[in-house]
Order: structure tokens, then C-alpha cells, then sequence
């Protein structure tokens, strides 16, 4: 049996209730950029920013400070679009609205897609709730591996707008993992995004620096039956998309689980450095 929320959980549930229904009654595009504006604004403030600066400062040390503080605020200008298109979601990913683009379908049939189960991997560029939001629409619904807020009422209420197209969420860790294995042997996708952080993952560099990353991708990719597809989602202005759909990785044929999650994470990490 579940506890009961706490007061803090209820409050910051009414509050976010509040706030999406409050953002949801102004145009989308005029949403994403006050957004944006709200993330530049607040978002360099943060005691946050530090640990970004330093990350910039690892990853990439030919940066000047005024490239690193740039890419920082732009970080945040991101963040708050973000934030701010939630409630506007299901219309953004809406073929018939022109907010999204696609680019490189030709991809699946490249790849033979038509008996393999399809793992879509994106990274946290762009808006990424709507790389499986938009797939749903056009024949490819998933099962999505997110990391859920804290809060367990707030977790819902997110969960229901990122599901509004056809996908079913299920959270990283254990429970990620029995779902993603579901889907892949009931021929289905699965949605994953390679650069969130998994405590139980494997090490592979990311920018030549070892981060703890999901191995299930290169895992389940390393089947024959499993085509794995790194998607792009380039923000092209407010609440406007293009997506790119990149070649089919190929991972290493080898019966060492250790070294294909390596290999194949490796792979695609470089991938996603070059977006």
C-alpha cells in the first residue's frame, strides 16, 4: 500500500496544476518564449550554474568564459521553453500543425524495420518529450524510460501530458529495464534517453569523460531482431522542432555483456556529441 502524499507533495501538485492551466490559455509560441525569457533571466542565478560552468570547463576546456556563459544561458533559455510547452504538448506534436518536422524516415526502410522491435535514442536537446510523442503519431508508439519527480502526484500529472499520444512510461532502474525487455519481445519500441545519468549503468566516456550511462540500448541492441535509432530534436524557434532521424547503430557481436555495453555505448555517446 502507497503512503498518503504529504503536504508539501499536495501543495506543489495544486501549484503545478495551477501553473499549466494558467500557461495553457495563451498561444503556444508566446508560451515558449516567455519561457525563455524566464530562463535566462532566473535560471544564470542559480547556484546550479556553477556545476554547468564547471561541467563546460571539463568537457570542453577550449571554451572562453564568454562562450561557457552563452551556451549557459541558452542552456536555460532551452530549460524554461521547455517547462513552458508542457501543457501544449499534444498540439505541438500534431502533424497537421507544421510545429515539427522530420527529416530522414527513409532511415527504417533502410534498415528493414518491418520484423524488428526499435529502440529510439535521443539525448536532452531540444524539447525530448517530443521525439516519442511525435513517433507515437506516425505508426511507432513506445514504451518511454523517463526519471520520475520525487513527487509522486506531480509525477502524474507530467505523466499523463508525455502519454497523451499512445506511449506508456515506465521509470529508469528495475522497472525500466523488465519493460524495456517486454516491449522488445512483444516487437515493440522502446524510447530511451542515452545521456541521463543511471546509478546502476555501465561507464562509458562521454566528451573523454567516464559517465554513468544506460547500457540497455547497446544491450538490447546487440540482437538480431533489434534496430536502434539515434533521434536528433533540433529546436528551429518557439515550440518548433526538426527531427532527425540518424542511421541505424550497429553495435559489437560478442557474448561479453561488459564489453557490447561499452562498445555500443561508446558509439552512440560520440553520436550525441556531435549534435
Amino acid at each position: 500500500m502507497k503512503p498518503s502524499p504529504s503536504f508539501r507533495h499536495r501543495l506543489e501538485a495544486i501549484s503545478l496544476r495551477f501553473l499549466l492551466g494558467l500557461v495553457s490559455m495563451f498561444p503556444v509560441k508566446a508560451c515558449s518564449d516567455f519561457g525563455g525569457f524566464l530562463g535566462r533571466i532566473i535560471g544564470p542565478r542559480l547556484g546550479i550554474t556553477r556545476k554547468a560552468d564547471l561541467n563546460l570547463r571539463l568537457a570542453m576546456p577550449e571554451l572562453s568564459l564568454s562562450e561557457r556563459k552563452k551556451i549557459i544561458r541558452d542552456m536555460w533559455d532551452n530549460l524554461g521553453r521547455v517547462i513552458f510547452e508542457y501543457p501544449h504538448l499534444k498540439e505541438i506534436v500534431q502533424i497537421d500543425k507544421g510545429y515539427i518536422t522530420v527529416e530522414g524516415i527513409d532511415k527504417f526502410e533502410a534498415a528493414n524495420v518491418k520484423d524488428k522491435a526499435l529502440i529510439f535514442v535521443g539525448a536532452h536537446i531540444g524539447n525530448w518529450e517530443v521525439l516519442p510523442m511525435t513517433a507515437a503519431l506516425r505508426g511507432y508508439p513506445q514504451t518511454i524510460i523517463v526519471r520520475q519527480p520525487n513527487n509522486p502526484l506531480v509525477a502524474d500529472i507530467i505523466d499523463k501530458l508525455r502519454t497523451s499520444t499512445g506511449n506508456i512510461s515506465a521509470s529508469k532502474g528495475v522497472e525500466g529495464a523488465r519493460a524495456s525487455l517486454k516491449a522488445i519481445r512483444n516487437g515493440s519500441a522502446v524510447g530511451i534517453l542515452a545521456d541521463q545519468k543511471m546509478n546502476d549503468g555501465i561507464k562509458a566516456p562521454f566528451f573523454d569523460i567516464p559517465a554513468m550511462t544506460p547500457a540497455a540500448p547497446a544491450l538490447l541492441g546487440s540482437k538480431k531482431n533489434v534496430a536502434v535509432f539515434p533521434i536528433q530534436c533540433k529546436r528551429t524557434g518557439p515550440a518548433s522542432f526538426h527531427l532527425i532521424c540518424h542511421p541505424a547503430v550497429k553495435f559489437p557481436n560478442t557474448t561479453n555483456r561488459e564489453q557490447a555495453g561499452i562498445e555500443g555505448m561508446t558509439e552512440l555517446n560520440k553520436i550525441i556529441e556531435g549534435w
